[in-house]
């Protein structure tokens, strides 16, 4: 794993969610701060967010992935921070020893039963030219395998409680098309789009 390649595609995310975060001082209105008045009327974050429902709903839902994630890479990074310390050596070493020096180069054999099967994806080139490229996206795959398996189990050794919450959308169905009694102890609701 390119420590360097990693913290890149990190970085962008942490950015965002520095930007979104409730400490920052970009952080989003509160939900009854007016955004705007018209004619005397303050127009406030709820306003916006009954106006079109889906997109803010869309919107909240990607935050809620990009903070995820970013908060996802950062455990990994400081799991492995701490397990390199623990061991003595340094967090380059202990990729190396756990996951990368884990994985094994393709064989041949390997090389040519995924090009068989995939004969259609490669557009008629032969084996002699793919098999350089056929070999390094297997090892690759296997060292991502290699790493989610050593971070879960890092993860499960540490004593990490994740506190980040998914958006919960406030709904209402009174009025809307439904199947079964009223009183059912669970109600499934059906999303559409229709264009």
């Amino acid at each position: 794993m390119n420590h360097s390649r990693w913290k890149r595609r990190a970085l962008p995310g942490l950015a965002l969610v520095l930007a979104l975060s409730p400490a920052s001082p970009l952080h989003a209105n509160d939900a009854k701060t007016p955004l705007a008045v018209l004619n005397g009327k303050s127009i406030t974050e709820d306003d916006l967010a009954t106006f079109n429902r889906g997109q803010i709903t869309r919107m909240h839902n990607q935050i809620y992935l990009t903070r995820k994630q970013t908060l996802d890479a950062y455990l990994a990074d400081q799991l492995l921070v701490q397990e390199a310390k623990k061991r003595g050596i340094t967090k380059e070493q202990l990729v190396a020893q756990e996951i990368t020096d884990k994985v094994a180069t393709p064989t041949d054999a390997e090389i040519e039963k995924w090009y068989n099967e995939n004969k259609a994806r490669i557009g008629g080139r032969g084996l002699a030219d793919v098999k350089a490229q056929i070999g390094a996206e297997l090892k690759n795959q296997q060292q991502q395998k290699r790493q989610q398996e050593f971070f879960q189990g890092l993860r499960k050794a540490a004593d990490l409680k994740v506190l980040l919450k998914p958006p919960v959308v406030a709904m209402t169905v009174e009025g809307s098309p439904s199947r079964g009694p009223d009183n059912a102890p669970v109600t499934i609701v059906e999303f559409s789009d229709y264009q």
